[in-house]
């Protein structure tokens, strides 16, 4: 018998067919779905990580969980509920491919799954699966690199799109569309050779606007920039986590007297690059400030990385139709992450920050990426702060959010409220956002 923090216990016997259920592609979504929640639930899951695993409301989990406590195996004789209308069409496909019609059947092209935006027909599902099959020593990495080659998933920079496509895959697996490996353990980082001089906690230090004449964005290039930046989010900043998704830019901030100008610089530069090659080069960017000489003193971190994909208030502002934000999504960028090191103290220092990254990602984001964004948007937890550096910068208020979508309306109360922020990078960005290509 195994316990967890659930109060569920279960036999070997009934964890066998717990597992039967949930690798099954005929028992319908929703017992798969809570086949997997008892099986993440027994090995010690917690709420917040089932909602991701299975992507079902944290309430309608807590309730399986307590009907299967009470009920053990006959919890999976009812459905409980309907299938939702997403779930339906994963049944459907599910169903077609166990019993496939002639290759030449239309019905391979003509019966589609939707994955973030992106649409995958059953010919695809099959060739994905005819892929995994072929090739059973693959890492999940390998499959992801594999499906972006063979179905042409690139990013705007012409970089495979590999972190949405992990994502995809990851969800389809959940979906039993497709079965992926087992996640590679990965290497403790402790032990990975990596220098990450991590700032310790410190006395609180003081700096005047003298002391800070220079503000200098180090845009985030190197391994040890990047395990700085990491190790410095998940140390002090409130939400912890690192990890970015989509598209993405990290800053190191660094403060001083006299230093290069941080925004004009590689402003210059990526100009200088885009007159001469007639577009940005990435590979001339990547060789921009690693080795400039930084500032005395580290003063933040900034993340920025793909924005929301439906959001009402932002959408409202901008007066675009869904057809213009599924085109032009791309042109708005999500200010992630913005750390100030809890012992730096220095007056307006927030909206300094935030009034020299405007100028600077622009330039950064195109040279990455061959694109320039024209919005940044934001959200400011309201229980925790109230956005003066945001609206001190020029930063304009929209809405408030009311909750993760996955969240029913009981735990959405208990969600902190999130005030929406939005800055134009440009005037005409209305335009440029509600025009198709």
């Amino acid at each position: 018998m195994s316990k967890t923090q659930h109060e569920i216990t279960c036999s070997q016997k009934e964890i066998k067919k717990i597992r039967m259920i949930a690798r099954s592609r005929t028992a319908g979504i929703w017992r798969i779905k809570r086949a997997k929640m008892i099986l993440g639930a027994l090995e010690g899951r917690t709420i917040d990580r089932l909602v991701l695993d299975v992507r079902v409301p944290p309430e309608t989990i807590k309730k399986c969980l307590k009907s299967f406590a009470s009920n053990g195996l006959k919890f999976f004789e009812k459905p409980h509920r309907n299938p939702t209308a997403r779930e339906a069409a994963v049944e459907k496909m599910l169903a077609f491919l166990e019993q496939p019609p002639p290759p030449r059947s239309k019905q391979w092209k003509k019966l589609v799954v939707h994955y973030i935006g992106h649409g995958f027909s059953a010919r695809q599902i099959k060739k994905i699966r005819d892929l995994i099959a072929s090739n059973p020593t693959y890492t999940r990495g390998q499959i992801t690199h594999h499906v972006c080659t063979v179905f042409g998933l690139y990013q705007s920079n012409g970089k495979l799109k590999k972190s949405g496509v992990s994502v995809i895959l990851r969800r389809m697996d959940m979906d039993n569309l497709i079965s992926l490996p087992p996640v590679a353990s990965k290497v403790n980082e402790s032990h990975s050779g990596i220098n990450r001089a991590v700032p310790k906690p410190r006395k609180t230090i003081r700096l005047d606007s003298c002391e800070l004449r220079q503000l200098q964005f180090i845009p985030v290039k190197t391994k040890r920039d990047s395990s700085l930046w990491n190790d410095l989010i998940a140390s002090y900043h409130y939400i912890g986590g690192y990890r970015l998704f989509g598209a993405q830019m990290k800053y190191l901030v660094y403060g001083g007297k006299d230093l290069p100008n941080p925004i004009e610089t590689p402003k210059n530069s990526v100009k200088a690059l885009g007159k001469c090659s007639g577009k940005y080069s990435v590979e001339n960017w990547k060789n921009l400030d690693v080795y400039r000489p930084r500032g005395k003193d580290l003063l933040a971190a900034l993340g920025f990385a793909a924005s929301s994909w439906q959001l009402f208030s932002r959408d409202r502002f901008i007066g675009w139709s869904n057809e213009q934000r599924i085109a032009n999504l791309n042109l708005i960028v999500n200010n992630v992450r913005f750390l100030i090191l809890p012992w730096i103290k220095s007056p307006n220092l927030a909206s300094r920050i935030l009034g020299g990254i405007t100028r600077e990602l622009p330039f950064d984001w195109a040279a990455r990426y061959g694109f320039k964004p024209v919005l940044l948007e934001t959200f400011v937890d309201l229980h925790q702060f109230r956005g003066t550096c945001y609206r001190a910068a020029n930063w304009i208020e929209v809405g408030i959010t009311e909750g993760y979508s996955l969240y029913g309306d009981k735990h959405r109360k208990r969600v902190s409220k999130k005030a929406i922020f939005l800055y134009p990078l440009c005037k005409n960005f209305r335009e440029i956002l509600c025009n198709i290509p």
